[in-house]
C-alpha cells in the first residue's frame, strides 16, 4: 500500500483526471488525498494536474508526475485509468462529470482542443461516469457535431431525468430542428451555451437563433462572445447588439484579461442591469 498525493494546481472545478487517478489507486488499496505542493515530499507518489497555461507553476520535487493541458498537450492518462468512473469523493462532488465524445472538427486558432484531441469522435455514454446523481456536467467540446450521437446522449439524459450542464457549449452552426426538439425536453442545470467568436458566422447565428425561437428555447440560451483575438472594437459592439436585438443574452469573454478595453467592455456587457440601461458610448466604469 502506498500513500498517494494529488495536487490540483489550478482547476476551477473538480479535476476529472485526478478523480480518475484517485479511483485507480484506491482500487489498488492505496491511500489517496488531495495535497499542496508544500507537502509533496510526504507521499510515496505524487501527481499534479495543471489545466491552464497562464497559471503559475508551483515549485515541485523532480519526481512528481505532472500532466494536464496547461502543462503538456500530449500527456494522457493510461487507458486503464481513463476508463474508470471518477472518484467523486475526492472533492465531495455531488454531480457527475465526464465526456461522451472527444475532439472537434473545427480549427479555431485560439483553441487547443484540435491539437490535443484531434477530430470529433464518440467515446462512450453517460453510464461511463454517471452513478445516479441528480446533476451531470458534460465536458464534450462539440456534442452536436454528430446527429446520431447527440440524439443518443440526450435520450439518456431525458430518460433518466438528469439536470445537465453542457459546460463547453453547443455549436450554433450545427443546430438542427431535431436537436432543438430534444433540447426542449432536457432538464437543464445551467443555460445552454453557444458562441459567436467571429463576425463571419452571422448568417449561421441568425438562422440558429431562429430555430431556438421556434422551439421556445430563447430564455434557456446565452451566447459567449470572444473579443480581442481577431476582431475589431466595432465587430465586438456589433455582435453584442445583434444578439440583444435577437433577444439573446451575450456574455463577453476577453482573450486578454489584462487589456483595459477588453476588461471594460466585458464588465459592461456581463453586468446585465447596466447592459440593459446604459449604452456603450455612455458607459463609465
Amino acid at each position: 500500500m502506498k500513500n498517494i498525493g494529488l495536487i490540483d494546481i489550478d482547476s476551477k472545478m473538480p479535476n476529472l483526471a485526478l478523480m480518475k487517478l484517485s479511483a485507480y489507486h484506491k482500487q489498488r488499496g492505496d491511500d489517496v488525498e488531495l495535497t499542496r505542493p508544500l507537502f509533496a515530499d510526504q507521499f510515496d507518489l505524487v501527481y499534479a494536474s495543471k489545466v491552464f497555461d497562464f497559471s503559475v507553476m508551483p515549485i515541485l520535487p523532480d519526481d512528481v508526475i505532472i500532466g494536464g493541458s496547461g502543462f503538456d498537450l500530449t500527456s494522457l492518462l493510461q487507458p486503464e485509468v481513463e476508463g474508470l468512473v471518477p472518484d467523486y469523493s475526492l472533492y465531495k462532488c455531488d454531480y457527475a462529470i465526464g465526456y461522451t465524445s472527444r475532439g472537434c472538427n473545427r480549427s479555431c486558432p485560439f483553441c487547443i482542443v484540435p491539437k490535443k484531441e484531434g477530430k470529433f469522435r464518440a467515446t462512450g455514454d453517460i453510464y461511463n461516469f454517471w452513478n445516479g446523481q441528480k446533476r451531470l456536467m458534460l465536458l464534450d467540446n462539440s456534442l452536436n457535431t454528430d446527429e446520431d450521437h447527440f440524439t443518443f446522449i440526450l435520450n439518456q439524459l431525458i430518460e433518466n431525468q438528469i439536470e445537465v450542464d453542457f459546460s463547453q457549449g453547443l455549436d450554433i452552426r450545427l443546430l438542427t430542428d431535431s436537436q432543438a426538439k430534444l433540447l426542449m425536453h432536457v432538464r437543464l442545470w445551467k443555460q445552454i451555451h453557444f458562441a459567436w467568436d467571429n463576425i463571419g458566422i452571422e448568417p449561421q447565428v441568425r438562422s440558429g437563433v431562429e430555430i431556438i425561437k421556434n422551439h421556445k428555447l430563447l430564455r434557456k440560451v446565452m451566447f459567449y462572445v470572444l473579443i480581442g483575438f481577431n476582431t475589431t472594437k466595432e465587430d465586438d459592439l456589433y455582435r453584442v447588439e445583434i444578439l440583444r436585438g435577437l433577444g439573446v443574452d451575450p456574455f463577453v469573454m476577453p482573450f486578454n484579461r489584462n487589456d483595459p478595453y477588453q476588461r471594460k467592455f466585458a464588465r459592461w456587457v456581463n453586468h446585465k442591469a447596466v447592459f440593459k440601461s446604459v449604452r456603450w458610448k455612455d458607459y463609465r466604469s
